[in-house]
């Protein structure tokens, strides 16, 4: 298992921000992503508005490099945000925490955004349903989120890499959770390609 990754376990389950930097501050100063919470990682770091154009566009081009690899995405944070979704259970058999040997036809097409880790961080969130208590629901997919973070790595030759994984619980449920279909729907990967400041150098802002 990846060497932080057990930070980033005890940081999803508290719900709990280990930095205060606002995302302002954050700009001028050196703050590591594994000292973010999942919200600050997708909001940091921000884009200046001579950048946005520059960024926008290059997130564009990976919008549709894994579009063309048929990956459902789809572009937040004014389009400076790619979020790809994928179903659990197109990665993971019903209560494994192992990958699936057909779920590198899937995280493959990740490859070309991981070669770059200073231009772009790779946060990785995987959801559950309501089945079994809290403590089951934050431990599998903990577990589920370091599983893909394994896999990056691999993929990567394990050369670290710009992943941040979390596993998210029960929070955020996209379905009632009262059905088969709505529980199905729930247990979900979420990849954001944020823009990172490699990114940002690249479209012209110094890093005070």
């Amino acid at each position: 298992m990846r060497r932080f990754t057990s930070i980033l376990i005890i940081t999803a389950l508290l719900g709990l921000g280990l930095a205060t930097t606002s995302a302002a501050e954050s700009a001028d100063t050196e703050v590591s992503a594994l000292d973010l919470t999942f919200s600050e990682n997708l909001d940091q770091p921000a884009v200046p508005n001579k950048a946005r154009q520059y960024v926008t566009t290059a997130m564009g081009q990976v919008r549709r490099q894994l579009l063309k690899a048929e990956l459902p995405t789809h572009a937040i944070r004014n389009g400076e945000v790619v979020q790809v979704t994928i179903s659990c259970a197109d990665l993971f058999a019903p209560g494994a925490i192992d990958l699936k040997p057909k779920a590198d036809d899937l995280l493959r097409h990740f490859s070309a955004i991981l070669r770059e880790p200073a231009k772009y961080k790779v946060v990785v969130a995987v959801y559950g349903d309501n089945t079994g208590d809290d403590m089951y629901a934050d431990s599998i997919t903990s577990a589920r989120a370091n599983a893909i973070d394994d896999y990056f790595w691999t993929l990567m030759g394990e050369a670290e890499t710009n992943v941040i994984p979390y596993g998210m619980g029960k929070d955020n449920p996209v379905k009632p959770n009262d059905s088969m279909s709505g529980r199905a729907a729930n247990r979900r990967v979420e990849i954001y390609i944020v823009p990172d400041w490699g990114l940002l150098q690249a479209a012209g802002v110094r890093r005070r």
